[in-house]
């Protein structure tokens, strides 16, 4: 699958109450990592269902796997590492350093995504209101998402930065999130998109923040 293109870049509050656009590709990326799991993962189930209509009307999602299920979550950010190398327990992070920087990898060894772990993602969301990131980049095993330039993202209060179509980072496959840094201090850069979860005890009996294995 070739790396996507951007979107649009927009205001995160539009995201949030129902931009149709998004809503697609969440689902189209949603759909195609759940039958990856399914091969990958078999004879495991998924716990939740694929069915976009009865998602709506019973609020039947993955996020309470049983035994021989595994489950769906919004992307956690223990998954990855900081700038500094960090493990990660929520999307703020402290930029030391200006210029070209890499902000974020994955918690595996050489910045891989975990094993027992697969996330599809559909965008960036920069939570601050001012930014202090004016350029990313995105990278995924050999497959790479060119230069993004989001300075217009100076003029909105939350920006969405909603990708044209999704990406999967598949269990033990590298990732990073590269940035132009303009000034150091605290930010808040947040992937949007779905995490499936091999073992159901990896969240349900760790505590909150813990770094995930």
């Amino acid at each position: 699958m070739n790396m996507p293109g951007i979107s649009v870049i927009c205001e995160y509050d539009d995201v949030r109450k129902g931009f149709p656009q998004f809503q697609r590709v969440v689902e189209n990326c949603r759909q195609a990592l759940i039958q990856k799991a399914l091969a990958d993962w078999a004879p495991l189930k998924f716990a939740g269902t694929t069915d976009i209509n009865t998602i709506i009307s019973q609020r039947l999602s993955g996020q309470n796997p049983k035994s021989g299920e595994f489950g769906e979550t919004p992307i956690f950010p223990e998954l990855f590492k900081d700038m500094s190398s960090n493990s990660m327990t929520s999307w703020e992070q402290n930029l030391t350093s200006t210029g070209h920087q890499t902000i974020m990898i994955g918690t595996g060894a050489g910045g891989a995504l975990l094993e027992d772990y697969k996330v599809g993602i559909v965008g960036l969301a920069l939570l601050n209101k001012s930014p202090k990131i004016s350029e990313i980049k995105m990278q995924v095993s050999d497959k790479k998402l060119g230069r993004i330039n989001i300075e217009e993202a100076l003029a909105y209060n939350q920006t969405a930065i909603v990708l044209e179509d999704y990406f999967i980072l598949d269990e033990e496959q590298g990732f990073d999130l590269y940035a132009y840094v303009k000034c150091r201090g605290v930010d808040r850069i947040a992937l949007l998109g779905v995490q499936l979860n091999r073992v159901p005890n990896k969240l349900q009996t760790t505590n909150c923040g813990a770094v995930l294995t």
